[in-house]
């Protein structure tokens, strides 16, 4: 199980993956906020940037202000914060310190700051704890301040945890780096298109600060500038290339940015953030991404062009490393939920330990079973699947355990059983509580002796097989009422995996979207690149009954509708897409659910066995509704028990 830390961790990895291809600043300042403000649980966060010796307001978030509608709950009044030892943001811009503060009307007399509590007059808001943070440059110099603001533990306002202060401190250095690049690159062309002496010197200055390589060619594709890091991206000596044609000196390498560079050349085209694999024979499997706009003069002829090559060798390795980590044997999932399940399949693949996979119908329990098997040593033996509820009870003890030719009507020759058709490798018994009582026995005895009968013969036959049961059945109320045997229960429950509903983990929906366009790209041979936000919050609200499998399928139906780059709501299905929380008056099912007790949603479930279609029928709610009440209540199928 992954600690908050180590969350936080992987968390800082993402973000800064986010972060090398962001190029709009005020977006990047939004997704530094926000991601900052989710990962210490805080409930607001502003950033300044230093602007002519002073702090300027850039931007804010607040959920409490924002649920409110109050004055500032968006952005404040434009206003300058003067950087002194007065204030907590100026004093951190002035000293370059972190500032951790558990209470702001309660500072200690000797400290040389205060707060400021207009704001909170303002709004009626009690600010109570803040996380200062200076943001440096590669140089050390502070060119911002990031607050954020009350951490919160449930409803209750809390110190920001010590822990977290370097995890921030590290993402605001990478933070006034990608915002130092941004300026940086807009500088460049400024100064190309001036062409003065003095320009030319500030951008040597800048080419030697910035970590990715910038050639600079005229139109006829003569370098007229390149910066240091060129030496160690496309490993050749920057100051000897200047004045030479581009394809001269790139014939040590690929040449994979010299067709990108004729285009732009020819048709003033520009490209952002153009992935390939860019060789040379010091590395030969360089992965980079390159950039490049038209240089123009004051009247709109274009100049030249500037090449901006980014390595991404490092950044494709974290991608691979997080990827690898959110998709174990095609199951897909990032929520601490999931994690939790990935680490505890780790620790089971390589064991013959009897699991019992739980959950809902299309939470992905038969791709857990598999992922136990083709992750272990029993991989190259077969994995045999048994559906246990699409039989009857004679055909299921013949399928299992085979049968002697005269054993029973149409029985005409011998036919061995799943359990031997699995000798080696693994048996997996999908729906395992619909297995009959009798059975139940005989299946319990398999598990305990390793052996075998099969029908009409009294030999008994030895099995080597490693058993996965999975089921979305309750077994303690099976076994309360008689139907499933406890022994049984205990013996398939050596380790549980109880797998959440995809309403349990909707932080995993934008992933398995992700997920779900690339397999249907390559299948349906389109090339899809997105959800809209517009169908993806209503992905996010949907309930899903269906889970993962109704999901995929939703994906699935809009691939046949849409026709162009962008999934939007009109191609998801109509259910999906008409869906609301509440019922309308018109139907009476508002009246109905408000006026019903929790002991009636109880009784109701019980009886229908926890099917939620039943029981939503039996109550006269629809299926949504029913789900609101259950998680309104806190109701679990234990509850009866």
């Amino acid at each position: 199980m992954l600690s908050s830390l180590d969350i936080a961790k992987q968390k800082l990895i993402e973000i800064s993956i986010a972060l090398s291809s962001e190029t709009d600043l005020s977006e990047l300042l939004k997704k530094i906020i926000f991601e900052l403000r989710v990962l210490t649980n805080a409930d607001g966060g502003s950033l300044f940037l230093v602007s002519n010796g002073n702090l300027r307001f850039e931007v804010a978030q607040n959920n409490t202000l924002i649920l409110a509608k109050g004055e500032d709950f968006q952005f404040f009044k434009q206003f300058e914060i003067p950087i002194s030892e007065q204030s907590i943001a100026g004093y951190v811009a002035l000293t370059g310190k972190i500032l951790n503060i558990p209470d702001v009307y309660n500072l200690a007399a000797h400290l040389p700051y205060r707060f400021d509590p207009s704001f909170d007059l303002r709004n009626n808001y009690r600010t109570q704890s803040i996380l200062a943070v200076p943001l440096k440059d590669h140089t050390g110099t502070v060119i911002g301040v990031l607050e954020l603001i009350n951490a919160m533990d449930g409803q209750d306002k809390v110190p920001f945890r010590e822990a977290y202060e370097n995890v921030v401190l590290s993402l605001a250095s990478l933070a006034a780096v990608a915002i130092n690049k941004a300026r940086l690159i807009q500088t460049i062309q400024d100064l190309l298109e001036a062409e003065k002496e003095q320009y030319r010197r500030n951008l040597e200055a800048i080419f030697r600060s910035v970590n990715d390589a910038i050639i600079t060619v005229d139109k006829n594709m003569r370098i007229i500038a390149a910066n240091d890091a060129v030496r160690g991206i496309c490993s050749i000596d920057p100051q000897a290339i200047i004045n030479h044609q581009f394809h001269d000196v790139t014939r040590y390498c690929s040449q994979s940015c010299v067709r990108a560079l004729k285009e732009i050349l020819e048709k003033g085209r520009t490209i952002k953030e153009y992935r390939l694999e860019c060789g040379n024979q010091y590395r030969p499997h360089q992965l980079v991404s390159v950039s490049s706009s038209p240089l123009r003069d004051k009247a709109d002829k274009n100049i030249g062009t500037v090449l901006v090559i980014r390595d991404l060798t490092r950044v494709a390795e974290m991608e691979g490393e997080l990827r690898e980590r959110y998709n174990l044997h095609n199951i897909v999932g990032k929520s601490h939920e999931m994690q939790k399940i990935f680490h505890l399949l780790d620790e089971l693949m390589n064991t013959d330990t009897t699991v019992l996979i739980t959950g809902e119908t299309g939470t992905g329990k038969e791709l857990v079973a598999k992922a136990l098997h083709y992750g272990g040593p029993r991989a190259a033996k077969p994995l045999i699947t048994v559906n246990c509820s699409a039989l009857a009870e004679n055909l299921l003890e013949s399928e299992l355990f085979g049968h002697v030719k005269g054993a029973f009507t149409g029985a005409q020759k011998d036919r061995i059983g799943r359990f031997q058709a699995a000798h080696g490798g693994t048996i997996f018994l999908d729906e395992v509580g619909d297995i009959p009582p009798r059975l139940q026995l005989k299946l319990l005895r398999v598990l305990q002796e390793k052996t075998i009968e099969r029908v009409g013969d009294s030999t008994t036959c030895r099995v080597d097989v490693r058993v996965i049961a999975a089921t979305n059945r309750h077994l303690k109320q099976r076994i309360s009422q008689g139907e499933f045997r406890e022994d049984l229960y205990y013996r398939l429950k050596v380790l549980e995996i109880a797998l959440p509903g995809l309403r349990e983990r909707r932080e995993d929906i934008p992933l398995l979207i992700q997920h779900f366009l690339t397999l249907f790209n390559k299948s349906y041979h389109k090339n899809i690149e997105e959800i809209s936000q517009e169908a993806l919050k209503t992905f996010m609200i949907y309930p899903w009954p269906g889970n993962v499998r109704e999901l995929q399928h939703a994906i699935e139906h809009a691939y046949v509708l849409c026709n162009g780059p962008t999934i939007a709501l009109e191609h998801i299905p109509a259910e999906i897409r008409d869906f609301q929380f509440r019922e309308t008056p018109a139907t009476g099912g508002r009246l109905k659910s408000s006026a019903l007790q929790t002991a009636e949603i109880l009784q109701a479930l019980t009886e229908t066995g926890w099917n939620k279609a039943k029981a939503a029928r039996r109550l006269g709610i629809s299926r949504p509704t029913l789900y609101q009440l259950i998680n309104l209540h806190h109701l679990e199928p234990s509850d009866h028990l």
